[in-house]
C-alpha cells in the first residue's frame, strides 16, 4: 500500500448480477478507479460483459485475471462459499480485494484471510457500502454527539420477497445461503458498529423453508453491555423493509432504506421531546463512495472503515446466531 498514482487498475471475479446492475455503473462514475477486466468460467460470457461494458480484457477464469499484472484490486461477489477460497488466492497473487459480505462462512476463515492479507501487504476489506453514504457517517455523529442521549435500544429489519429460480446459491445451505447470511448481517453490523461493541448474548429464532433447509425469516434478540439491546430481523419471504431505529435516553434516530440507499433522496428522522426533525441528505452511490475509499486506503490516505475486528466480530455473532437458532437456546458470544 501507500501508492501514489491516481487511479486505482480493478478487475473483476465473476459474472455476478450484484456486479452488472450496481458495481460496475458505480466503478465506471470514478475518476479514482478503471475497471481494467472482467474473469468468468465462461470466457463468452466475459467477452459480452467486455463488449458491453466497454472493459479492455476478458478472462475465462479466475486464475489468468489474478495473474495479471496490471490489475492492483480485484472485487469478488461470488457466492458466499466461494469468498475464502478465491479472496486467499487473489491476496497471495498480490492484489488488493474488496470483497462481498459475508465476507466468509466462519470466524476462523476470516481470521485466515486477513493473516494472508498481512502476510502480502494486501488490503482486504469487507463489501459493506451502507457504511460509506453520508447519512450513516450524519447519524453516527448524531449519536456520538449525544443527540439522543444514551443509546438503548436499536431496531432493525432488512426483509425482501427472495423468488429467484431453486439454482440461485442463496437457496443452499451449503453455499452459504439464507436471509440471516445474506442480509441480516447488515443488520448485526449496524447494531455493533453504532453500540461500538461485541454483544454478551443472542436468542435467535427461524422459519426455514421444507425444501432447501434454508432459514427463510429470522429474529434475533441481543444484549450488548451496559444494559443495551438490539432487535434484529431478517427475511426472503416478507415485503420489503430495510430500517433502522436507534433509541437513546433522550430521543430516536430512524433511517428508511438504511441499506439500500442506492440513488434515492433519503433522510434521518431525528425526534426528541415528540418533535421530529428531518435532515435531507441528495442522492449518493454508495457503491462508488466504497470503491473510492478502498483506494484511499491502498494510497495511504485514510484507514480502513471496515478492518479484521469488524468482520471478524460479524462473522461470529453470526455463528452463535445460527447455534442459537440449532438450540433453541441463547448463545453467549
Amino acid at each position: 500500500m501507500g501508492q501514489n498514482k491516481k487511479n486505482i487498475n480493478w478487475g473483476i471475479l465473476g459474472a455476478a448480477a450484484i456486479a452488472e446492475t450496481t458495481f460496475i455503473p458505480a466503478i465506471k462514475k470514478s475518476a479514482q478507479a478503471e475497471l481494467l477486466a472482467i474473469a468468468s468460467r465462461n470466457l463468452d460470457k466475459a467477452r459480452s460483459w467486455a463488449k458491453n461494458f466497454s472493459l479492455p480484457r476478458a478472462y475465462g477464469s479466475y486464475e489468468e485475471l489474478l495473474a495479471d499484472p496490471e490489475i492492483e484490486a480485484v472485487y469478488i461477489p461470488l457466492p458466499n462459499h466461494l469468498h475464502f477460497e478465491w479472496t486467499s488466492k487473489a491476496l497471495r497473487a498480490g492484489k488488493h480485494v474488496l470483497c462481498e459480505k459475508p465476507l466468509a462462512l466462519s470466524a476462523a476463515e476470516v481470521k485466515e484471510m486477513f493473516a494472508e492479507a498481512e502476510k502480502n501487504g494486501c488490503l482486504l476489506m469487507e463489501g459493506f457500502m451502507y457504511r460509506f453514504h453520508p447519512r450513516m457517517a450524519r447519524a453516527l455523529n448524531l449519536i456520538k454527539s449525544g443527540a439522543i442521549g444514551k443509546p438503548r435500544l436499536i431496531s432493525s429489519a432488512f426483509t425482501f420477497i427472495f423468488d429467484r429460480e431453486r439454482s440461485n446459491y442463496r437457496w443452499s445451505p451449503k453455499m452459504g445461503g439464507g436471509a440471516l447470511y445474506d442480509v441480516g448481517c447488515y443488520t448485526i453490523n449496524a447494531a455493533r458498529t453504532i453500540f461500538e461493541a461485541e454483544p454478551d448474548e443472542a436468542l435467535a429464532v427461524a422459519h426455514f423453508d421444507e425444501q432447501s433447509g434454508i432459514d427463510l425469516t429470522a429474529s434475533l434478540l441481543s444484549t450488548f453491555p451496559p444494559d443495551r439491546q438490539a432487535l434484529l430481523a431478517c427475511s426472503f419471504e416478507l415485503e420489503f423493509q430495510s430500517s433502522l431505529e436507534i433509541f437513546g435516553s433522550q430521543g430516536r434516530i430512524f433511517l428508511d432504506q438504511a441499506f439500500s440507499a442506492k440513488n434515492l433522496e433519503t433522510e434521518i428522522q431525528l425526534t426528541c421531546q415528540s418533535k421530529t426533525d428531518r435532515i435531507k441528505f441528495p442522492p449518493a452511490d454508495q457503491f462508488q463512495l466504497m470503491i473510492e475509499y478502498f483506494g484511499e486506503v491502498i494510497k495511504g490516505q485514510v484507514a480502513p472503515l471496515i478492518d479484521f475486528q469488524d468482520s471478524y466480530g460479524n462473522a461470529l455473532v453470526i455463528e452463535k446466531v445460527l447455534k442459537s437458532i440449532q438450540k433453541g437456546q441463547p448463545s453467549s458470544m
